[in-house]
């Protein structure tokens, strides 16, 4: 399973919390098994799928100050976890690289476009993402929300850019995300999509957020390829984001209905 090697890529002596939010029993047999094989590993469950949640629990029950936030589908290069954690030393928040693996064709189309929206620009998406807890003070009083599930890095990136709090980029410190399938990819901009439309819905964050106009720059730093793949993501994304309100996959919106009647909004 992908989160074994991760936990195995750790070459450090440090603190190692697993949120497993909805995992099956596959899963949870294994960490279980991980954890007495472990001196440091700790396990935590969650009812759902709720990367927001999970981050939040996850580094309130740490008992160390710096964090290093790491999803299970990705490994550690050697050193990036002491790179990262010395970042930590003139920053409130350092974020590493990741690495996009290709095996085929249409993988290495995916690697470009993941390249484009996540690595290749500066931001407090993870992972891999580090940072100090005492960073809550500074961006509003709370780490991740719960009710968004997915895109809540990028309303935590939000925060970090309105409260100008600069972010430690360490390009050295890498981590390796394995090759996507088309299935995979379109499913991830279904949910960000969605994500996206609660943030939105909670006045946490503005506009739909696809890179439509984006489009002619990545034609012509990653290819046409990747532009009509950019188009196909956009779109998926697009429809989920005004769909949410519909299908409301993660029922939130009575209680965003409740939340907006509060602020004095027009439902």
């Amino acid at each position: 399973m992908r989160i074994k090697k991760c936990i195995e890529s750790i070459n450090e002596e440090c603190e190692i919390l697993v949120v497993a939010n909805g995992a099956t029993k596959d899963v949870l047999t294994l960490l279980n098994n991980l954890k007495n094989k472990l001196g440091n590993l700790t396990v935590l469950q969650l009812p759902e799928r709720n990367l927001g949640w999970a981050r939040d629990v996850g580094i309130r029950n740490a008992q160390n100050e710096r964090i290093l936030l790491m999803d299970s589908d990705c490994i550690f290069e050697r050193d990036t976890i002491r790179k990262l954690y010395h970042g930590l030393e003139t920053h409130k928040i350092a974020k590493g690289r990741v690495v996009f693996i290709k095996n085929g064709f249409t993988s290495n189309i995916i690697k470009e476009v993941r390249d484009f929206t996540t690595s290749d620009t500066v931001t407090a998406y993870a992972p891999p993402l580090a940072l100090k807890k005492e960073i809550i003070h500074d961006i509003g009083g709370y780490y991740f929300d719960h009710d968004i599930h997915w895109v809540d890095d990028a309303e935590l990136n939000l925060r970090v850019k309105t409260h100008k709090i600069p972010i430690n980029y360490i390009p050295e410190a890498v981590i390796c995300h394995p090759p996507l399938t088309i299935y995979e990819d379109l499913r991830s901009a279904f949910r960000y999509g969605t994500g996206k439309r609660i943030g939105v819905e909670k006045g946490l964050m503005k506009g739909v957020g696809a890179f439509w106009r984006e489009l002619p720059v990545v034609a012509k730093e990653k290819g046409v390829l990747a532009a009509l793949y950019l188009m196909v993501w956009n779109t998926v994304y697009s429809c989920a984001f005004f769909l949410q309100p519909y299908l409301d996959i993660y029922r939130v919106n009575e209680k965003l209905r409740r939340e907006t009647l509060k602020r004095g909004e027009s439902p």
